[in-house]
């Protein structure tokens, strides 16, 4: 019965005895070491079939469109087919057409491919934290959403230098090789989930509940997107600006400042701040950090600061991750939320990135980096408002 002996321990039980979560987590970390791997290692393959810095940019902005498109279609999808159908799907999405990127190495190709590996990207993210809620009780969400962030960010952390590495030293075969092999080996932990559906219908998404949401969301959701437009044009042109081993470290560094930070926004948010209160002073933080990338990704005696500089941003970046989407929660429901904040997040690393390659390839490094320092400067404005508004003025 509601609130028996029996109820308060099974909803205070570890994530971790969830035998279908762990499944998840397991699969998770191997789709997301797919993405990883290639994030910067694309841009260096269409650099090196000499396709030019906007097609190196513009991999990844395919890659992220073709996300963000399929993010919207995900839920009528799993309505119909399943969680686990969609994840699967997503695996086989994102694993195969890396084992072809090889076999169609001009510009065509490599755009082509790039967007059918962001369709399974897609159906990962939404699939994956969606099931963070439809397979745990309600007492261990917060839990299940920590473990999960680890589940995906630490592909990230050892994926994008270690994909560099591997290119930079041993050549692109064996990195598609591996983000092949281990999207698709998630496979099997895949195949143990329960066939489960939506728990429940979370409302229209006709043109009124898009404009509700990005009403409800859009102050927090300029910050996300600036600092998401960072991330994506580093990681892209990390490993074509600077050394080969400056780059490893400094893409080493970023996704572990950010994962970092943005487990101590996280642990600290609720006793220091209400939603939205470090969202000002975080982006401030990752803007400096753009602005001094720019100034001293050219110069070869500074390579240190360019790792300073990405630090720098890693911890702003990871704190507005956090609050961010700590702010759309507060303001819209929990599903509607989760896809503003994604699309923030997709979106702005393929903006970022084709930004970026285009600037580089007209001007410099240093105007490309600096112009993406200046326009998160230009959204400090949207975060303090998102500081002073709460949910019933959006």
């Amino acid at each position: 019965m509601p609130g028996s002996h029996a109820d308060v321990d099974s909803e205070a039980i570890s994530p971790l005895r969830h035998r279908p979560f762990v499944l998840m987590l397991l699969a998770s970390a191997g789709t997301f070491s797919g993405f990883s791997l290639l994030l910067p290692v694309v841009p260096m393959w269409a650099v090196e079939q000499e396709a030019g810095a906007v097609v190196a940019g513009a991999a990844t902005g395919t890659f992220m469109a073709s996300t963000v498109l399929v993010q919207f279609v995900v839920p009528a999808f799993v309505r119909s087919f399943g969680y686990r159908s969609g994840l699967i799907l997503g695996a086989v999405l994102i694993g195969l057409p890396a084992s072809l990127l090889a076999a169609f190495p001009s510009a065509a190709g490599i755009l082509g491919l790039s967007f059918v590996r962001g369709l399974g990207f897609g159906f990962i993210t939404v699939c994956g934290s969606a099931l963070i809620a439809e397979l745990l009780p309600q007492g261990s969400l917060a839990r299940g959403s920590g473990l999960y962030g680890l589940a995906v960010g630490m592909p990230q952390l050892v994926g994008l230098p270690f994909g560099s590495a591997v290119a930079e030293n041993w050549g692109f075969a064996p990195v598609f090789a591996l983000a092949t092999a281990l999207p698709l080996l998630a496979i099997g932990p895949l195949l143990g989930l329960p066939r489960s559906r939506p728990k429940e219908d979370t409302g229209s998404t006709g043109v009124r509940a898009v404009a509700d949401l990005v009403m409800a969301t859009w102050r927090p959701w300029l910050p996300m997107f600036a600092m998401s437009a960072g991330y994506g044009a580093l990681a892209s042109f990390l490993p074509i600006v600077l050394t080969p081993s400056v780059a490893t470290i400094a893409l080493l560094v970023i996704p572990g400042t950010a994962m970092l930070t943005r487990w101590l926004a996280g642990h600290f948010g609720d006793r220091i701040a209400a939603p939205g209160r470090l969202l000002l002073p975080a982006l401030a933080v990752g803007a400096v950090g753009l602005l001094l990338f720019a100034l001293v990704s050219e110069s070869e005696s500074w390579l240190v600061a360019a790792v300073v500089a990405v630090a720098v941003f890693g911890v702003g970046f990871g704190v507005v991750q956090n609050d961010a989407l700590v702010t759309m929660f507060d303001r819209a429901p929990a599903a509607q939320a989760s896809v503003s904040w994604n699309v923030a997040y997709d979106a702005g690393q393929g903006i970022g990135a084709v930004a970026v390659g285009a600037v580089i390839s007209a001007t410099t490094v240093w105007a490309g980096f600096g112009l993406l320092g200046v326009a998160a400067l230009v959204m400090l404005p949207a975060a303090w408002k998102a500081g002073k508004k709460g949910k019933t003025d959006g």
